[in-house]
């Protein structure tokens, strides 16, 4: 009875020896989640290019990040993105190629503002 009693003491002490390592792995993976999500700051050109056009809140966000929202005019789109590869007229929509073959990034314009994209 006593060597049972003995292998609980055992994992208990193992256990509390390990606990602090584990818990600082949860930690440092949580630090390294938020200082991955902190936030870019945007270009000066971007901060003069949302300054100087009449944009909605939330495309001149977008453009500071960098990102192509639906909304986004053509004009916007070349200033986030630069100019297409390749134009195309795609279903009555315009389309705007970026990228490789393997990595083929479209912007699908209607009226001439984004309708829909893959970025």
């Amino acid at each position: 009875m006593r060597r049972h009693h003995d292998s609980g003491k055992s994992l208990a002490s193992i256990l509390l020896l390990v606990s602090p390592f584990l818990l600082t792995g949860c930690v440092a993976a949580g630090a390294g989640a938020v200082a991955g999500d902190a936030a870019v700051s945007p270009s000066e050109e971007a901060i003069q290019y949302v300054r100087t056009h009449d944009l909605k809140p939330y495309i001149g966000r977008a453009i500071e990040r960098g990102d192509v929202v639906r909304g986004m005019s053509k004009e916007d789109v070349r200033f986030v993105k630069g100019d297409p590869k390749r134009t195309k007229e795609e279903e009555g929509r315009t389309v705007w190629v970026y990228g490789t073959v393997s990595q083929r990034k479209r912007v699908y314009f209607e009226d001439g503002k984004v309708v829909d994209h893959n970025f």
